[in-house]
């Protein structure tokens, strides 16, 4: 397979839509991947898949497959195939001494207590992916009061893709913490027997069973972890993905805003009089000079189209502004005189282009 064709399949098995997968490897695409799935529409829930209008290398084609994880490793098959090893080694070592069978059952031992530590260590893995996903969650509680305008936008997008990582972590992380009825090698089977050597070859017979049952469950176990990290991987990358696109989005809306803001200051203008202990329009004018001159300007010079006036309900003062706007104000020119309740004292006057 070459490198192009490999990171192209790669790709399409990530994708729901036209998807390439491995059968073999539980849908992961390798170099040495050779079991191809190609399916029209696809997608994971937990330890299982489905897939939609299929076909596979032998191009047989299949209106839905599904495909599990325990089919892809033959878990059970496995454990009934240990049932049949564990007859036969039992009667292998019929023809065993003593010290061949003691170095047999320390080596077995060895062994199961190796493939323990790889549980543990793949458990240990598993509650720190468990620790990030109580951290994110979180972060997205407040956003669900919210949910519903989200869903009437192209950030629909962001919801589905987030629910399926989600799922899939939960059903993954039920799994690997369900336990395993598995049929066991009881110890009232070594217990009763009265024959002599035959419990020491029965011990040596279960553990040779339980090293191979726990070496079945490890590499289970290894393999949901393995895809656990894979949605852990698409959980931040997607955060990631949503940070940045909201933080763009805010940004591209606070420039909107400010060419709006500059917009309106283009086309309009205003100016407030400050109304301290001033009695009369003349203290009002002085008071507040260079404001009237700009009113004065801008009226005489016909820059604005509309002016407001607002002003409190009893200012009799803005009745004066008012006259002196009708003095200097051409005929294309409109005033409209606002009065509000409880306004504060001072005048202000808007002046609109249009």
């Amino acid at each position: 397979m070459s490198r192009f064709q490999f990171w192209l399949f790669k790709i399409m098995s990530w994708s729901p839509l036209f998807r390439i997968t491995d059968d073999s490897r539980f849908n992961e695409i390798t170099k040495d991947s050779r079991q191809f799935r190609f399916s029209i529409f696809s997608f994971n829930l937990g330890i299982r898949s489905f897939y939609f209008l299929t076909w596979d290398t032998s191009k047989k084609f299949k209106l839905i497959y599904k495909l599990n994880l325990y089919e892809v490793h033959k878990f059970n098959q496995n454990i009934a195939r240990y049932g049949n090893e564990y007859d036969l080694y039992l009667e292998e070592l019929d023809y065993k001494d003593s010290d061949r069978i003691n170095v047999e059952r320390e080596f077995l031992t060895q062994r199961i207590s190796e493939t323990e530590n790889i549980k543990n260590k793949t458990f240990n893995k598993f509650l720190a992916y468990i620790a990030i996903i109580v951290f994110i969650l979180p972060l997205y509680a407040p956003k669900l009061q919210n949910l519903l305008p989200f869903l009437k936008s192209y950030k629909v997008v962001y919801v589905i893709v987030m629910a399926y990582i989600i799922v899939n972590l939960f059903f993954l992380s039920f799994e690997i913490t369900r336990v395993k009825k598995v049929g066991r090698v009881k110890f009232r089977g070594i217990r009763n027997e009265s024959r002599q050597g035959v419990a020491e070859k029965k011990l040596n017979a279960l553990l040779f069973y339980e090293w191979h049952l726990h070496n079945n469950e490890s590499t289970f176990e290894v393999s949901i972890i393995k895809n656990i990290e894979k949605y852990m991987f698409a959980l931040i990358v997607w955060s990631s993905l949503i940070i940045a696109g909201s933080t763009f989005e805010q940004w591209i809306k606070k420039t909107s805003d400010d060419n709006q803001i500059q917009s309106v200051q283009k086309d309009a203008a205003i100016v407030t009089l400050e109304v301290k202990t001033e009695t009369n329009f003349n203290e009002l004018a002085k008071a507040n000079k260079k404001e009237i001159e700009k009113i004065k300007d801008n009226v005489l010079q016909g820059n604005y189209k509309k002016v407001i006036v607002v002003s409190d309900k009893n200012n009799k003062l803005s009745s004066d502004v008012i006259r002196l706007l009708k003095l200097y104000k051409e005929e294309n020119i409109s005033i409209i005189d606002v009065r509000k309740k409880k306004y504060p004292k001072h005048i202000e006057i808007i002046m609109l282009k249009e």
